[in-house]
C-alpha cells in the first residue's frame, strides 16, 4: 500500500493539470464587439429634419454577444438594437436625432454595454452641423400675461437665408386659442437683414385662454428645396386674475375643545386695476371669514382669515366660501373648505 501512494498521487496531479488545461482553453470562447463605424458625421443637415442610422456592431468573438444597455444623450433617441449578435455576424443599433431644438454643430453620445469582458462599454457617437435654411426673427413667442385682460399680438417675418423665393404652405398651432395669420409682408414691414421674399406672420392669443401654462411649438412647413418644416416655440403662462394661496382648506379632524382654530390665506389680484373685496360668505355655522387689514399694496394683496367656532356642529363639513370681488369680469371667487370636528 506504501508503494501505491505516489502513484496515486502522481495520477491525482495529472488529472488536476487536465482539468486546469481544459479550463483555460474553454476561457478562450468569449465575444468581441467591434463598431463598424463609431462616428457618424451626417455634416450639414436642415434644421427640422430627423437623423436616422444604423450603427453595426460586429462580433469577432467566438461566443455570442449581448448588448445589456443602450443608454443615449440628451436629445437622442434609440429605436430598437439587437440584443444578442452571434459570432461572425452583424447587429444593428437604430439611432434617431430630432434636430428642431438645434442649430450649428452637435455632438451625440450614446453608451452601449455589453458581455464583452475586454470591451464592455462602446462609445458611438452622431455628430451634425445643423443649418437653418429657413430664418424667422425673432423665431419665438413668449406670453406671461392675466386671463381676461388685453393681448398684444407677436409680429414675426419668415424669409429663407439662402436669397430663395420660399412660400408658406401650412400653419398649424399646438392650441386652438392661438391664431396664426400670414401674409406677404409689405416693404415696409420687411428685415432689413432678410433676403428675398419675405412672409409677415401675426399670433393672436384668445384673452380667454386656458389657465395654465403655455410650451409647445408653432409647426410652419414651406417649399424650400432644402428645409421643409419650422417649429417656432410658444412659451409662457396665462395667469388667472385673482388667486388664493392655498386654493383650497382641509381643516382636517378637529377637537372641540381646540376651537376656535384659525387659518390665514394669501389673496392675490393679477389685473392692472386695484380690486375690493366686498362681501365673505362661508355658508355654514360656525365658520367665520374676514379681511385682514394693513398690507402693503392694498387693492392687489390681501390676507383672509377663517376661524371655526366652538358653536360649529361636530361631525363632517365641506362647504364653499364664495369671496365677493369688485372686478366685474371675475365678481365671486370660490373656495372650497372642509374639515371634521370630533
Amino acid at each position: 500500500m506504501r508503494r501505491l501512494t505516489p502513484i496515486l498521487l502522481i495520477l491525482f496531479a495529472a488529472a488536476a493539470f487536465t482539468a486546469t488545461v481544459v479550463a483555460v482553453e474553454g476561457d478562450d470562447s468569449q465575444p468581441k464587439a467591434i463598431p463598424t463605424e463609431p462616428i457618424k458625421d451626417f455634416e450639414i443637415v436642415p434644421k427640422g429634419e430627423i437623423i436616422t442610422y444604423d450603427f453595426e456592431i460586429k462580433n469577432q468573438g467566438t461566443a455570442p454577444l449581448e448588448i445589456t444597455e443602450v443608454r443615449p444623450a440628451c436629445g437622442c433617441t434609440i429605436v430598437d438594437y439587437d440584443k444578442v449578435i452571434q459570432p461572425g455576424e452583424t447587429g444593428k443599433i437604430r439611432t434617431s436625432v430630432k434636430t428642431d431644438n438645434f442649430t450649428g454643430a452637435i455632438s451625440k453620445s450614446i453608451a452601449v454595454f455589453t458581455n464583452d469582458p475586454e470591451n464592455p462599454k462602446l462609445q458611438l457617437v452622431v455628430k451634425a452641423n445643423i443649418k437653418p435654411y429657413i430664418a424667422m426673427v425673432p423665431g419665438y413667442a413668449r406670453y406671461n400675461y392675466v386671463q381676461g385682460e388685453d393681448v398684444s399680438p407677436i409680429y414675426q417675418n419668415l424669409w429663407a437665408a439662402d436669397g430663395v423665393d420660399v412660400n408658406v404652405v401650412s400653419v398649424k398651432p399646438p392650441y386652438s386659442h392661438l391664431k396664426v395669420n400670414f401674409r406677404e409682408a409689405t416693404e415696409e414691414e420687411k428685415d432689413p437683414k432678410g433676403k428675398g421674399k419675405q412672409w409677415r406672420f401675426e399670433f393672436i392669443l384668445d384673452p380667454n385662454s386656458p389657465i395654465g401654462a403655455l410650451r409647445d411649438y408653432v409647426e410652419i412647413r414651406v417649399d424650400h428645396p432644402r428645409q421643409k418644416v419650422l417649429k417656432i416655440p410658444v412659451s409662457g403662462f396665462v395667469r388667472p386674475r385673482q388667486f388664493i394661496t392655498p386654493p383650497d382648506v382641509d381643516f382636517g379632524k378637529l377637537e372641540e375643545a381646540g376651537l376656535p382654530l384659525q387659518r390665514t390665506l394669501h389673496f392675490t389680484n393679477f389685473i392692472n386695476d386695484s380690486i375690493e373685496l366686498t362681501k365673505i360668505e362661508t355658508g355654514i355655522q360656525g365658520l367665520e371669514a374676514e379681511v385682514l387689514t394693513g398690507e402693503k399694496d392694498p387693492g392687489f394683496r390681501f390676507k383672509l382669515r377663517l376661524t371655526v367656532q366652538p358653536d360649529m356642529a361636530k361631525g363632517n363639513f365641506s362647504s364653499t366660501v364664495k369671496i365677493h370681488t369688485t372686478d366685474a369680469q371675475n365678481p365671486v371667487i370660490e373656495l372650497p373648505v372642509k374639515g371634521t370636528i370630533l
